[in-house]
């Protein structure tokens, strides 16, 4: 089991992640009725930059230029708006305690 596990590389993880927990997202905001067509198509956006860069990471013969991307992007995008999150007001206790959780895992991964 452990050397099946070893033939996994860590990157994977991060990508495996990515995919997840994006495309995830992409089904929130698409359902989310209260969101402006400008609230929408950013949102949409920032989906589409990381499952870009997460598919591009799958590419063994690009990795080595994306995948240091999509760590920086993961790490950068979380600790601003993971940060936004936290310490905006109009957001109650479970919303931030859901994206604290997130972000934790999405830079850990990273």
């Amino acid at each position: 089991m452990l050397d099946r596990l070893r033939a996994w590389p860590a990157f994977t993880v991060l990508i495996g992640w990515t995919l997840f927990l994006w495309a995830s997202r992409t089904r929130n905001v698409v359902s989310n009725d209260a969101l402006s067509a400008w609230g929408t198509a950013w949102r949409l956006g920032v989906v589409v930059v990381f499952v870009a860069l997460a598919v591009g990471a799958l590419r063994r013969s690009a990795r080595n230029r994306v995948l240091p991307v999509l760590i920086w992007w993961t790490i950068g995008y979380w600790l601003i708006r993971g940060g936004g999150i936290v310490l905006d007001a109009n957001h109650d206790a479970s919303f931030k305690v859901v994206h604290s959780v997130l972000m934790v895992i999405s830079i850990g991964a990273a």
